[in-house]
């Protein structure tokens, strides 16, 4: 099921005052209630708790809520359109296909892995991108850099899944699409979009063992009789060549060999470039 609906099915409820509404719950739950105020806490000069609540199909449009903590709560199946989040907590908390459609989020607590089961990327993704670019700016002015970074990285996967839905409905042309694709999935491969620095790392690693497997296994071709002894040797060579500092001891006899070590050279450059990158993203974001 998605998040992207906009109306709430049935006979929902109509509350225009915030004591009417909490009249709605029944045994912690409130099902299917519209709220019109335009403020979910009237004295925003005093915290209001919500504790231990589920609210199911219910219609928080438009809405601001200011002041307002809420402590093991879940939305199922809310609308959350235009709403304002302001000094605001969530504590163990679960969104599940609730549109957040345009919600905003000011000086709030919140951990954006509340929403890991709210949204169908295939059908949200301009939802779920709106989102997290708005946690990502919440998170980074209240100095939340984990938090702000994690949001930062979910923006940036439902981007991705856009391009899928772009073309779908033939929003962009397949050359358009190809080469948005490779460069998502590159970044997302090889480093997280600049945000995982373990990925770089495994990439890293990876690259030394094929390279180091084909200099070993065709050392002769590559290098000729007697320059490669043992697969150490290899392994030596390849991160001589992978970090662009050429001792010079070992090199290449052939034309093919030379053309190998070039592409290992570039690579290595790549590599480098990456892990620069995602400790820039870290320091940044921190």
């Amino acid at each position: 099921m998605a998040a992207n609906k906009f109306s709430i099915a049935g006979n929902p409820t109509r509350t225009n005052t915030l004591v009417e509404f909490l009249e709605q719950e029944v045994n912690g739950v409130f099902a299917e209630v519209l709220y019109f105020p335009d403020q979910f806490n009237p004295d925003p000069s005093r915290v209001l708790r919500q504790k231990s609540k589920t609210y199911r199909n219910v219609s928080f449009k438009d809405t601001t809520f200011r002041n307002v903590s809420f402590v093991y709560c879940i939305f199922d199946g809310c609308l959350l359109l235009s709403s304002k989040f302001i000094d605001c907590e969530f504590i163990d908390c679960q969104f599940i296909n609730t549109n957040t459609n345009k919600s905003q989020f000011e000086r709030t607590f919140i951990d954006p892995a509340y929403f890991s089961k709210n949204f169908d990327l295939k059908a949200d993704t301009n939802i779920a991108a709106d989102l997290y670019h708005s946690l990502y700016k919440n998170l980074s002015n209240e100095r939340q850099p984990d938090r702000a970074k994690e949001s930062l990285y979910m923006m940036y996967r439902a981007e991705n899944a856009h391009l899928n839905s772009q073309l779908d409905r033939k929003r962009i042309k397949l050359h358009t699409f190809l080469r948005k694709k490779m460069v998502h999935t590159f970044d997302f491969l090889t480093s997280g979009y600049g945000l995982k620095l373990h990925r770089v790392l495994i990439t890293y690693v990876i690259i030394v063992l094929i390279f180091s497997g084909i200099n070993y296994y065709f050392r002769v071709e590559l290098f000729g009789d007697g320059v490669i002894c043992s697969f150490l040797d290899s392994v030596y060579f390849t991160l001589v060549t992978l970090t662009t500092l050429g001792y010079g001891d070992i090199s290449p006899t052939t034309q093919l060999g030379k053309l190998v070590v070039a592409v290992e050279v570039t690579l290595g450059i790549v590599v480098i470039s990456l892990f620069l990158k995602s400790i820039s993203s870290r320091v940044i974001k921190t």
